[in-house]
């Protein structure tokens, strides 16, 4: 399994935003889609092995995870307006426990310590100042940490830190966050013998 955990500082809480300004009045969801996209989709198709989760920080009642499993999800595609109705309808049936509201997607109250502490080991958490990925010894089943457009705080740092988190980055360009999840996945299909 794969695990993509991407931090959206600015993405809203609420189920009451405009699927027509995902970029503007919704916080920035955008960032978040495509990152989930690029961690879901192959071309026709969808990674059965990959977990997102979303942790959405933005007013008006954070926090909010939004989990999204690859090999339960029923309808996840390119369009991220679509993607992101999914999203708005598991807004909407938020609570303190994990609850799907839709097949393959998970929405809960949970906190980046709360989600981290259902991650198993390693973590590895992207960042420029990382090791280079290329030479990184990665087990098939790890997690990576993301943030939006936006740096992790020093708070969310020390969370982070009690992970033992190794740091790698993924070239020496500072690239989004969609990107970046291509190109570890880009990465990892390379080093997996059982892809054709």
């Amino acid at each position: 399994m794969r695990r993509f955990i991407v931090v959206g500082h600015r993405a809203v809480t609420t189920a009451e935003f405009s699927l027509n300004d995902l970029a503007g009045a919704a916080g920035r969801m955008d960032l978040l889609l495509n990152a989930a996209n690029a961690a879901l989709l192959v071309s026709h198709g969808l990674r059965r092995d990959v977990e997102v989760t979303l942790l959405l920080l933005g007013p008006p009642d954070p926090p909010r995870a939004i989990r999204i499993l690859g090999e339960r999800i029923e309808r996840w595609g390119p369009d991220i307006r679509g993607n992101a109705a999914l999203i708005r309808r598991a807004l909407e049936r938020g609570s303190r426990l994990e609850r799907e509201t839709s097949p393959g997607i998970f929405a809960s109250m949970r906190s980046l310590e709360e989600v981290l502490a259902g991650v198993p080991e390693p973590l590895v958490e992207l960042r420029e100042d990382g090791h280079d990925i290329r030479q990184a010894s990665l087990p098939h089943d790890v997690a990576f940490l993301l943030s939006d457009s936006v740096d992790l705080t020093s708070e969310e740092r020390e969370i982070i830190s009690r992970k033992n988190p190794l740091a790698c980055r993924v070239g020496p360009r500072s690239l989004h966050t969609d990107h970046v999840i291509a190109i570890i996945h880009n990465e990892l299909d390379r080093r997996d013998a059982s892809i054709t």
